[in-house]
């Protein structure tokens, strides 16, 4: 009987044993499930991720339209305040049929396409190219706005924005490439707006912080300005013009922002230590 019993007991526990290592084997079978389809969604994702950017990729190195109050460079000049010079007028460009070369990360250019002096008692050019998610940019306009404002009111100075596409990011849903479309579209729908929605843009850094505004945002700042660029904004209608703006930009070896010239020269090569509004101060009194 006792044998019996021992016998039994020890059935009891290699049933047991057995019920736990099937138990810990469907643990592993479900966790190695859950991981796989965790896996699997992330790469998904990271797939739908990749096929947008290089979507949006395309798109802008496609041929497309520019303002026709931009110039060859893609730059839009200031006149005055609150008007725009004339462009080359409307057109389409194609950025993919710009090669860009390699460039040193920390050249400066000494010479720009279109950037040299008027003709004597013409206005001094000032020509600045600017990335709407660069800090150094905004803090730029917010020291010197105000004095290259009065220069403009004046007649003293023309200033010319060539706005590049370089930090644009996944994490700031290529906040440079949309702000530069929304310029341009401001430019093309209601000029004497863009002066005013350019600082605005540039003053919205303070509160982004490099994240960028989302498309909403762009659209009330337009419109507290007057222009309606929602469709233009949604469509990335200058997109292609954007793009090709940038690689102008960096064909020329302008390697990071902001770089400003002034009559043909450099500000950080020709500048010393001088501030921008001493630097270029000198140069419009003559």
């Amino acid at each position: 009987m006792s044998g019996s019993h021992t016998s039994a007991t020890d059935a009891r526990a290699r049933a047991r044993q057995i019920q736990e290592e099937q138990r810990r084997k469907d643990s592993r079978r479900r966790t190695g499930v859950i991981w796989g389809s965790v896996l699997a969604v992330v790469l998904v994702i990271g797939l739908v991720v990749a096929f947008v950017l290089n979507r949006n990729g395309d798109d802008a190195a496609t041929a497309g339209p520019i303002p026709a109050v931009a110039n060859e460079q893609g730059g839009i000049e200031l006149a005055s305040a609150t008007a725009l010079a004339e462009g080359a007028g409307e057109r389409e460009v194609d950025p993919s049929k710009i090669e860009v070369p390699k460039q040193s990360a920390s050249s400066q250019p000494e010479t720009l396409p279109n950037t040299e002096a008027r003709a004597d008692g013409e206005p001094t050019r000032i020509v600045l190219y600017a990335d709407f998610n660069c800090v150094h940019c905004a803090d730029f306009e917010s020291t010197n706005a105000d004095q290259i404002e009065q220069w403009l009111e004046q007649g003293e100075a023309t200033v010319e924005y060539r706005m590049v596409d370089y930090l644009s990011a996944p994490n700031n849903q290529n906040y440079s490439a949309r702000a530069a479309n929304a310029a341009y579209c401001v430019a093309d729908q209601k000029p004497e707006a863009y002066n005013g929605f350019v600082a605005a843009l540039f003053a919205a850094y303070d509160e982004h912080q490099g994240k960028g505004l989302d498309n909403a945002a762009i659209t009330q700042l337009a419109q507290e300005h007057g222009a309606d660029i929602a469709s233009c904004v949604e469509d990335g209608t200058f997109r292609s013009a954007v793009e090709h703006t940038t690689r102008q930009a960096r064909v020329a070896g302008v390697a990071g922002t902001p770089t400003v010239f002034v009559d043909g020269k450099n500000w950080a090569l020709d500048g010393e230590d001088k501030t921008f509004a001493d630097w270029a101060g000198a140069k419009i009194a003559g």
